[in-house]
Parts: C-alpha cells; structure tokens; sequence
C-alpha cells in the first residue's frame, strides 16, 4: 500500500509541475551506479534526450542541419523508468532499482537530470528447455541441438533467447516449416540463487513441397517479357521443400536483371493441397527502353570523382533477359585539387571521358552466373603530365555461392587492353632532370640540361604503348552487419591476377615473338570493426591492406601504368595527394655519353610512375555529432615500394587528420582533413613545417573511407 501512495504523490507532483509554462533546457542527463552497463547505451533507451549544443542549434535555426533545442519534461520521467527497468530486466538484471532527481537552474533556465541505479547482481542461465522439434526436418536437426546448448556462465540475455528462437525459426522455415509457430519464451527467474531457465515451445507443422509456380505479371512491359523466362530466372522447382531462403534468392535474381519495377515471390497458404503449397511471382515489368542521364560521383582511382552522364538500356535484349547498356560518361577526378587551384587551364585538368557498351545476362549454360560483356574506350587527362588513350574489353562471372559457403562473393573475369600514354615534354623534361640530379649531383645543371634537349625537343612527346591480357579472380568476404556504416564484424577481399600469360601462350601458337612481361599480382584487404561503442551509429575501425605483383619473365617496369599500386587520396593516405605516393623515379644507368635509346630506355623505366609492393592501413573512429552529421578522427599510414625488399619502416607515410560527414538516404559523403605527421621524403619534425602549405590536405569522398 505505501508505494501505490508514493507513487500517486508522485504523479500528483510531477503532473503539477509539469502545468508550469516556464521551459527549461535538458542541458544534462547522468547516471549514477551503472557498474555495468554503459552510459551510452542507457542514454539510448529512455526516451528523455540532451539538448544539442549550441552549433547544432545555431545550424537548426537556418537550415536543416543540426536539431532543436530539447526541455526538460517531468511526464516522461516514468517512461525513462520503465524503460530502465525493462532494459536491465533484459541484460539479466531483475532486482535492479531506479529512483530519480532533477536541478533546475532558474537563473539560465536549465535543468539536469539524474537517474540513480542500484543494479544487484545480475541472473545467470540456468538452462534452457525446447519442446515441439520432434518432427523437425533432419537436415537441420544437428545444427538446432547445437543451437539450444546454452552457456551457463553467461549472464542472461533477452536478445540471446530472442536470437536462438528466431533462427530456429528461420531454419525451419527454410526446409519446409512454412507454418511453423512459436509461443513466447517463458522466463522463470530464481532470485535467490540468480538463476534464468527458459523454456521455448514450437509447434512445427508439416514440411510442405512446392507443388507449382503461378506467375502474375503486370507493367507496361509485361507483354514483353515470357512467363517462361521469368519461372527460368526465378529457378523454383516443384516437388522442391518450401525454403523461404530460396524465394528470397529467386527474388533478388530478378530484381539483379532490372526488367521489374517490383517483385514478390511468396507462398499462397490458402491453396495448400496436402503437404504442397503453390508459389506466387507477382512482378511488375517495367519499360524495356530507357535513356537516362546520369550524375557520376564515385571514389575510383582513390579519388572523387564527379561528373556527368548519359546511358540507354535495352532490356531483354534478343531475349533470355539479357541488358544492352550504351553510355557516355565525363568527368572531373580528384576535385579536391580543382578546388585548391581552381582554373580551366590545359595543365589543371585531371579527367576523363568513357564510351562503354555492356551486355548482361543473368546465367550461363543454365547456371545462375551473372555473365558481363563490355568493351570501353576512355580518354584521360592528367593534367600536364600525360594523356592517356584506352581501349579493351572485360568479361566477368559473377557466381552465385550455395548458402552455407564461408566466401560470400566470387567474380572470375577477363580483360583484353590496349593503352597508349602520351606524356608531355615538360613531364618528360622533369623525369630526365631529377634523374640525372639524384644518380649524379655533382654534374653541373647547365650540363643536365644541354644533355636533356639533346635527346628532347619541346615539340616532341614520348609515347608508351602496350596490350595487356589479365585473368583475375576477385574473392570477398563480408561478416560486416552492415553495408553503408558496419559497427561490428570484418570484411576480406583477395584479389588474384595473371598478366600476359594468354597473350603469351597465343604467341607462342602463332610462332611470334612475345615481348611484354609475364606477372602475378596479389592484393588483399581486410577491415575490422569492433564493439567499442554501444550506439549503433558510432563506429570504431582498422583497414590492412598488403599487395604484391611478381614479374616471372620480363621487365616489371613494362607493366603498365593503370595496373600498378600507389598510395595516396581519398580512400588511401589522406595525408597526401591521389596517386602521389609511389616510388622514387630513378631507375636504371646512364654512361658519361648516353646515346638517345640509353635516354629512352631509361625515361620509359621512370616516366610511368607507381610501384609493385603496396603496404597500407588505417586506424578510423566514427561518431555522429547530431541528426545526420556525423564526425570523424583517423590514422593513416602506408607507401608503395618496387620490391618487397626496399620495404622500410621509415619509408612508411603516416597522416592523421579529421573529417565531417553527412548521412543522406542514398550515401554517405563526407570531407577529411589529412596532416602528413611522417613523411619519409622530408623527415623534418612535423612542428618545423608550414602547417598548411607543406603538411595539410583535403579531400571529398562518398561514402566511408573503408
């Protein structure tokens, strides 16, 4: 009886201050006795929030960035507490007690909240009890009783009872449960030796099969497209079990065809016959000719890229789901640089323009392997340093993995190129010249320079053409929880390719010599993410990356220059420049008297930068701020050498720096700020340089930087 008292005195109380129309700021929320749970992770379950700080405010006040200033209000105080006392009886907490005060500051009008905790100790698993699985498919019963062997040292967790439930549920439902139902968990606590048992009972019904496939099509390009075409794409079998696993991957292979505006494959209950169930595709086709335009904005190349486009599609072009796609595409690269030296000029112009034609198929020879065509001509511009000319082809696999398999993607491919490198005079002129300084400074500049327009004539440029062949395998690996901003599990990418050997076994064939080197390149990249934060929109991440390429016969600095490493940029060290870290350019000897082909050997050794061991990482922590924007610090580290063995550990670039982000619907874009603290070209203390001229970039980016 005294506490229904109490807490009538209390409503009473806070409802009579509640009717005060004087406002107070939420300037504060503390807790006080959490032990064992975070701040953090509390803050996020009650429904009171701090008020933003006073530049999200001043942001809200004239544009949609920031937020609102937040008041303190009384009437939600026994929210908070029933959401405190249902989260800490869900983390196993279940005599944990809450009580509350509040300060109100009537001269700033600001008030701060306290909310204080007794949490006692927590309850441990005791044992967990599952009835109804009696009838459960074979297939997967190993994998439940796996499932329900609970760890008694482990405190108990409503999430956890929650996740054991729903996949043996999802299990289930994947090998022909399609009616399986459960009854919530029945949770008994004995609180005099803190002990959970939970008992969990499923009702499995019958396994059915499919026992048909009943496609409905709507659209206006639903004449178009054959319902034969549609039931081989979606490849449901009947007399197959229901798996509700495979209609979701019948789903997402029509959808990866882009012939349909909508789909959705799914059981149809009230036709069950027996133990079989008929399937319904209901899908809208949309229009099987499209012309678009385009904004183009990616991170290719370590470096934002923002331009624009123009694109036709065909779909189902000559049948079987196949899409022609015919683009144009230009572009601005790196437009951070644009930005600090903004001018129009031939020698700042760092771009491209793309032609590109693709064929697409959804399988081959019957199997579902997303099959790529495309042939592309682009033409780039680096600024004074080169114009590139490249033509080539891809052909690329992309099969579909069974279920159960550790590697999450693998793409097999192809690429036929021809590229030509046309670098300017004074390019050339600034090769030849640091060359001839580092390999002989003794030699007086008024000499170097008489030798250099020998060979060279202002009107001339150097050429560098060759055609390449690359057989490739791209193998991934995504345990990440989340696609656009992960928090928690890692994801690996191998990257395997062999240069030339095609080229060189068709020489071979046609008893022509072969000229081009023959290589192995290997690149791998792993990121990690780890729990320290308990938000889910704060993240905390490490990236590795360690790359090689292996010349077998030939010259490696015949490789060209797109198939090469370097280090720097948007996506890389954000210290530097794109492509900006790369290896010293003084390869090769030069007698007393260089004839013009030791001249010419020597500038095609050095002019085509980049190098052949790559070892980069970075060290990430990403926070929001407030609403949609979001903050971030980092650590940047990394170079690229030309073998494994000039490897240094002073020759390893390190940034820090900062960065702001915004969280659209479609990506994150974001601005990092990179300081180089270690720069193995200029060992100086970072203390004793320019802070802006000699140490600091800046570059745009979409999406995160890994």
């Amino acid at each position: 009886m005294p506490k229904y008292f109490f807490a009538i005195l209390l409503s009473i109380s806070i409802t009579a201050f509640s009717q005060t129309e004087e406002q107070f700021e939420l300037t504060e929320i503390e807790f006080i006795g959490n032990k064992n749970i975070s701040e953090d992770a509390l803050r996020n379950v009650i429904f009171s929030k701090e008020s933003p700080g006073w530049l999200s405010q001043f942001l809200n006040s004239f544009s949609g960035f920031g937020e609102e200033a937040t008041y303190f209000d009384s009437l939600q105080i026994f929210n908070d507490l029933k959401q405190l006392q249902n989260f800490y009886y869900d983390n196993g907490y279940f005599q944990a007690g809450f009580s509350y005060k509040y300060q109100l500051d009537t001269a700033n009008n600001t008030a701060k909240l306290i909310y204080e905790i007794n949490e006692n100790d927590p309850a441990f698993f005791r044992k967990l009890e599952v009835t109804g699985l009696e009838n459960i498919a074979w297939q997967i019963a190993d994998e439940v009783n796996e499932l329900i062997k609970i760890d008694t040292s482990e405190i108990y967790s409503a999430a956890e009872v929650s996740r054991i439930r729903s996949q043996i549920m999802r299990l289930a439902l994947d090998f022909g449960h399609m009616l399986i139902t459960s009854d919530p968990p029945e949770i008994r606590v004995d609180t005099l030796v803190d002990k959970v048992d939970v008992y969990m009972n499923f009702d499995t019904g019958d396994r059915y099969r499919v026992s048909e496939v009943r496609i409905n099509k709507s659209g206006p390009g639903a004449d178009e497209v054959s319902d034969e075409l549609l039931d081989r794409i979606a490849n449901i079998d009947s007399n197959d079990y229901y798996s509700f696993y495979e209609l979701q991957r019948s789903q997402v292979r029509l959808y990866r065809t882009n012939l349909f505006s909508s789909v959705l494959i799914s059981g149809v209950v009230a036709d069950t016959n027996k133990n079989y169930v008929p399937i319904a595709i209901n899908a809208d086709v949309g229009l099987m000719n499209e012309l678009s335009p385009e904004l183009v904005i990616n991170n290719e190349d370590n470096a934002f890229n923002l331009g624009v486009g123009l694109s036709y599609s065909r779909k189902n072009f000559l049948g079987d789901a196949r899409k022609l796609t015919l683009s144009v595409s230009t572009a601005a690269q790196d437009i951070s640089q644009l930005i600090s030296n903004p001018s129009l000029s031939d020698t700042n112009i760092y771009g491209y323009v793309d032609l590109r034609g693709i064929i697409e198929q959804p399988f081959l020879f019957g199997r579902s392997i997303n099959t790529k065509l495309e042939t592309y001509y682009t033409l780039q511009k680096r600024r004074s340093e080169y114009n590139a000319t490249l033509l080539g082809g891809k052909l690329s696999f992309d099969i579909e993995l069974p279920r159960f398999t550790y590697i999450t993607s693998l793409i097999l491919g192809l690429n036929v190129e021809r590229s030509s490198y046309v670098f300017s005079y004074d390019y050339t002129y600034d090769v030849l010249f640091k060359y001839y300084r580092n390999q002989a400074p003794e030699l007086p500049v008024e000499f170097v320079d008489s030798l250099i327009t020998q060979f060279l004539t202002p009107d001339s440029d150097l050429t560098s053409q060759k055609t390449i062949s690359i057989l490739n395998a791209d193998i991934s690996v995504n345990k990440a929880n989340s696609l656009l901003f992960p928090t928690r599990g890692y994801t690996l990418s191998l990257l395997l390719e062999d240069g030339n050997s095609l080229s060189y076994l068709a020489n071979k064939i046609a008893g022509d010599a072969f000229e081009n080197p023959l290589y192995f390149k290997a690149l791998f990249t792993g990121t990690f993410y780890f729990p320290i934060y308990d938000s889910p929109e704060d993240a905390f991440g490490m990236k590795f990356r360690l790359g090689t390429i292996q010349t077998y016969q030939g010259d490696q600095f015949e490789i060209p220059f797109n198939q090469r490493f370097y280090a720097g940029g948007s996506n890389s060290n954000r210290g530097w420049k794109t492509r900006e870290l790369v290896p010293p350019q003084n390869q090769g000897e030069l007698s007393a008297n260089p004839t013009p082909d030791e001249l010419e050997s020597v500038l095609l050794r050095n002019l085509i930068p980049g190098g052949f061991f790559i070892m980069e990482g970075s060290i990430e922590t990403r926070n929001r701020i407030t609403g949609k924007l979001g903050s971030a610090l980092f650590l940047d580290y990394g170079n690229v050498w030309n073998h494994p063995s000039d490897f240094r550990l002073d020759n390893i670039a390190v940034a820090a720096g900062f960065g702001l982000r915004y969280y659209s619907d479609f990506a994150p874009f974001r601005i990092d700020f990179g300081f180089k603290v270690y720069d193995p070209d200029d060992p100086r203390s970072f203390f004793k340089k320019s802070l802006f001229s000699e140490t600091f970039e800046f570059h745009f980016g979409i999406g995160e930087a890994f």
